[in-house]
């Protein structure tokens, strides 16, 4: 029994052996458990594969902010690398296979250099003391009261007054002149300043070099708007004419003025400029001389600043250049509807008109100054008057 229970034990014991080692060699075969995710090795980093001064790779799942944190160790430098790489038009879209150019990790400001110390400057030698240059103070301008008066200054310009017409009577105006313009050397109809002229002397009349001569034309009559009666007819001043050549009663030369057109039959007569008191100022008058304003040269019917007119007052009335009327208008008189008493109402005043050119009975004034429109037939008043 013994011998079996042994034979037997050991029968087993050899089983047993047997089986561990063919499940030994099974383990062997066969890979062994797979490891928790925890203890897996991880893949190498990025920043242990690349350069952080050279280039990088991108892959998939990465991001700028990831790679400044693994590369330049500070994900909040994200922004350089998306200034390094100006490519990059979305910074939060970046593919893999893109290379990426490295910034590197300085972040910090280079050092300011340091300013070299200027080098100390020698204190200066004190200067001898400058002689003091006394100016003299200015002398004190005279008073006002001291001042020279100015001049008066022209109501008109001499070659104004040159052009300006005059009312004659009529049968002076048709008579005027001493002879008439018969040809034009160029042959022109409407003649001008610089024209050549020839001109022809009436009766016994004669001429020499260098005479000047005024053009002149009659114009239409006028009438007196008030009285109806004609004052005479306007001469008018067409130009200046200046004798070069003279043959018995033929004389040629040049139109040095012109003030209007001129043709072939305006009559010439001596030049004279009608004399102007340039050097003295109207003085207030105590006289009583009233006028009309006639007409004004060219039959104007509105007349402002500068215009010519015709006053039927002249030297007759002791009237001369440089003598100032003011010019009025009368109004009608007004009755007050309350008591029905008829109200005279005060003329106005329109401006003032200066005498530039006079004849006995009538004279060319031009309106000097103006706030409101003038016409024929408004009044005039002596206002002041060239003391002798």
């Amino acid at each position: 029994m013994k011998r079996i229970c042994g034979g037997y034990l050991s029968s087993l014991g050899l089983i047993v052996l047997c089986l561990s080692l063919a499940t030994a060699e099974a383990q062997a075969d066969e890979p062994g458990p797979t490891m928790a995710p925890s203890a897996a090795p991880a893949p190498p980093s990025a920043s242990a594969a690349q350069d952080p001064e050279g280039t990088y790779v991108v892959r998939k799942g990465d991001t700028l902010w990831g790679i400044a944190k693994d590369l330049l160790n500070d994900p909040f430098l994200w922004p350089r690398l998306w200034d390094r790489n100006p490519f990059i038009i979305n910074p939060n879209l970046i593919f893999p296979g893109d290379t990426l150019g490295m910034p590197g990790r300085e972040i910090a400001p280079a050092p300011a250099p340091v300013p070299t110390p200027a080098p100390v400057a020698e204190a200066p030698k004190p200067e001898a003391p400058k002689e003091e240059v006394k100016v003299p103070a200015p002398a004190p301008s005279p008073p006002e009261a001291a001042l020279a008066p100015l001049p008066p200054v022209p109501v008109a310009s001499e070659a104004a007054i040159a052009c300006s017409p005059v009312l004659l009577q009529e049968p002076a105006a048709d008579q005027a002149g001493i002879g008439s313009v018969v040809k034009s050397v160029d042959f022109r109809l409407l003649l001008s300043q610089e024209d050549q002229v020839v001109v022809a002397m009436d009766g016994a009349r004669t001429l020499k070099v260098g005479d000047r001569l005024s053009v002149v034309r009659p114009g239409l009559r006028v009438i007196h708007p008030w009285r109806k009666a004609t004052l005479g007819r306007a001469l008018f001043t067409l130009g200046i004419f200046e004798v070069t050549d003279v043959r018995d009663r033929v004389a040629r030369g040049r139109l040095i003025y012109s003030c209007a057109a001129m043709t072939i039959g305006d009559r010439i007569m001596p030049f004279t400029l009608p004399p102007f008191p340039e050097d003295k100022i109207a003085q207030p008058t105590t006289r009583v001389l009233e006028g009309v304003i006639v007409e004004a040269p060219g039959a104007l019917q509105l007349l402002g600043l500068q215009n010519l007119v015709y006053l039927d007052v002249g030297t007759g009335q002791g009237i001369g250049p440089g003598d100032v009327f003011a010019i009025y208008r009368p109004n009608v008189p007004a009755v007050n509807l309350a008591t029905g008493e008829v109200v005279l109402i005060p003329p106005d005043r329109l401006g003032e008109a200066v005498v530039i050119r006079v004849t006995n009975t009538t004279s060319t004034a031009v309106i000097s100054a103006s706030s409101r429109v003038v016409r024929p037939g408004d009044q005039v008043v002596l206002s002041r008057q060239i003391q002798p």
